[in-house]
């Protein structure tokens, strides 16, 4: 057995890659493939222009580019001067293997990162181990004067099973792959490539002047991806939370999009973390993009390390790559005391609210006033507990959340009846709470561009809501206008005024499409004084089980609606038919009047999430 030092031979580098960076396969005159070929990343083909096979042969994450004057043009250009910074990087008469055979039987060759080289001729004849020490980044370049070839079932593995992001081949003439060899890194050959039946490789192969012929193969070279970009994020216990990358690889010139939630591990979403769900959004060109996921305090110090899953699913413009999963580890914070209650705290408890009910952490202006609010009756426990009343209350009252929360309850219940999958035609807990975070997205009220951002989502909301197969069964497209608008309020509990209706009618045949009209028609519907009014009994009381519990409210420990059922009757009793709560201090008048607020901030369910009653 040889067994080079695993010392880097020289400050070998990567190569620059230019316009050949999205390309998985060049050839100089012909790409050719025969059988079921899978090639993820473009193909092209220049000066020549000579391109079969394709199909059976698919390519995945790219196109296919011939002729000099296409993209494969520049590709070839670039591969070249990567071909010649490679064969002139200087390789140390130590690491010249010229005679030796890679990963020859009985042993296996072992090698570090560094510059190795072959006067002529180099062979794979078993298993060559590249040492990358755990760096995915550690640089492998091979200098190889004639041809490369490797025997039937050879392998190129690194030793912490990672692709070989950069590992390079600069072969002086031509390089065949053998029958089933699982290869690492690029391949530049000044001539030919030829990879033979269910070989694959990781990296790219580029055939400057000749033909590069793919037989059956995997060339996973551009990696079809949307992926976190680690395995494990960290959270420090507290109502702060964690920034969460996910990175696009591949062609990027797209847009692409995947979705993300988060579920229990360890950590439960009641008293440890709030749920996450949305949308991450490539432009063109991006690669990089986040979202955050929201800690919450508790005064729970045997906890220790407690985890989170993030899943991304649902892709558009791409796949999800190989981490399409990923933790999220919570630190626990022992400098609590064991038996405190953290939301006794004025800022811990305006913070939380920022989380339940809207979703994000709090803006500093919003975090200073309403803090402010219940800090300013210094030691007067009569004067606080109004206070957090009022504030509490406040969260539910805000624009931002009348805008989002709200506006998608009148959805849900201008939609559905009552049934076994909605009972008294409500939305669930987790269904509700994605739809809530989407109309969310990038809402701050009084930031800049506010407006837009909602309006936005407002609309991208009402065109997806109409489509949903569970909305198109009670309201098929073989629906007139007036029926579809008549049960709407229908539905909504509400009798509009003739106005309102000729509001509802107008906004429906604005619309362009017939998807458009209903969007309007919906949009316009629950946007009425009377849905509105109607509707927001039920509303509050549901967001108290929501945002208080985080619960649907027939879950456990209710396991029915009977706490519903009274908390609804109150609100009921204790408003007025004349009252319109679009006004908010009418509103909070009827809160204050049913004492539900109260009653929510001082139960046990809701401070136990926290720490002690």
């Amino acid at each position: 057995m040889f067994a080079a030092s695993t010392r880097s031979a020289s400050a070998q580098t990567v190569p620059p890659l230019g316009a050949a960076q999205s390309f998985a396969a060049l050839g100089g005159t012909a790409i050719t493939a025969t059988g079921s070929a899978v090639i993820s990343g473009n193909v092209g083909v220049s000066p020549g222009s000579a391109v079969t096979g394709f199909p059976p042969a698919v390519v995945q994450n790219g196109q296919i580019y011939t002729g000099a004057a296409s993209l494969a043009g520049d590709a070839q250009n670039s591969a070249l001067i990567a071909y010649n910074n490679l064969k002139g990087q200087t390789c140390n008469s130590a690491n010249n293997l010229s005679g030796k055979i890679l990963g020859q039987t009985p042993g296996f060759l072992t090698l570090g990162p560094g510059v190795y080289c072959f006067d002529t001729s180099a062979q794979l004849n078993a298993t060559l181990t590249l040492n990358d020490g755990g760096d995915p980044n550690a640089i492998f370049i091979f200098q190889i004067g004639t041809t490369l070839t490797t025997a039937s079932s050879s392998q190129v593995i690194m030793s912490s099973g990672g692709r070989g992001t950069n590992v390079f081949w600069q072969i002086g003439t031509s390089a065949t792959i053998g029958t089933s060899t699982v290869f690492r890194g690029h391949i530049i050959a000044n001539t030919s490539i030829t990879l033979t039946t269910s070989a694959s490789t990781t990296g790219r192969v580029f055939a400057l002047n000749g033909a590069t012929t793919i037989d059956s193969t995997a060339v996973d070279a551009v990696p079809t991806g949307i992926q976190f970009n680690a395995a494990n994020f960290n959270m420090n216990e507290g109502c702060g939370g964690a920034t969460i990358t996910v990175s696009r690889t591949g062609d990027t010139s797209g847009v692409a999009t995947v979705d993300y939630a988060t579920t229990d591990g360890t950590g439960l979403q009641r008293t440890d973390y709030t749920l996450a769900f949305g949308t991450v959004v490539f432009a063109a060109g991006e690669t990089n993009k986040t979202f955050f996921v929201l800690g919450t305090k508790d005064s729970y110090n045997t906890e220790g390390t407690e985890t989170v899953n993030l899943t991304l699913s649902n892709p558009t413009g791409a796949s999800v790559g190989s981490q399409g999963t990923a933790t999220m580890s919570i630190a626990d914070d022992t400098t609590v005391p064991a038996n405190s209650q953290p939301i006794d705290d004025a800022g811990t408890f305006v913070c939380q609210h920022y989380h339940d009910f809207l979703n994000r952490q709090a803006d500093a202006n919003g975090q200073s006033f309403w803090t402010n609010e219940i800090a300013s009756c210094v030691n007067d426990a009569n004067c606080r507990e109004e206070k957090r009343i009022n504030v509490s209350a406040a969260f539910f009252l805000s624009v931002e959340f009348q805008n989002t929360g709200y506006f998608a309850f009148r959805f849900y219940r201008g939609s559905f009846a009552d049934s076994a999958q909605r009972p008294r035609g409500l939305p669930r807990y987790l269904e509700f709470l994605r739809d809530e975070q989407a109309l969310q997205n990038l809402v701050v009220v009084g930031q800049p561009n506010w407006e837009a951002f909602l309006e936005q989502n407002k609309q991208g909301f009402a065109l997806d809501w109409v489509v949903r197969s569970d909305f198109l069964v009670e309201y098929p497209t073989t629906m007139v206008r007036d029926d579809y608008i008549d049960k709407l309020f229908l539905r909504s509990g509400a009798t509009p005024t003739q106005a309102e209706r000729n509001q509802a009618q107008f906004a429906y045949d604005s619309g362009g499409s017939v998807k458009e009209k209903r969007a309007k028609g919906i949009r316009a519907v629950v946007d009425t004084g009377a849905v509105y009014n109607a509707e927001y009994n039920p509303a509050f009381v549901l967001m108290q089980y929501f945002g208080y519990l985080r619960r649907n409210p027939d879950s456990a420990p209710d396991n029915n609606f009977a706490g519903y059922d009274f908390w609804l009757n109150k609100m009921n009793q204790f408003s007025l038919p004349s009252e319109d709560v679009r006004d908010a201090q009418t509103a909070l008048s009827r809160m204050k009047r049913a004492e539900m607020v109260k009653a929510f901030l001082v139960a046990g369910e809701y401070r136990g999430r926290f720490g002690v009653n």
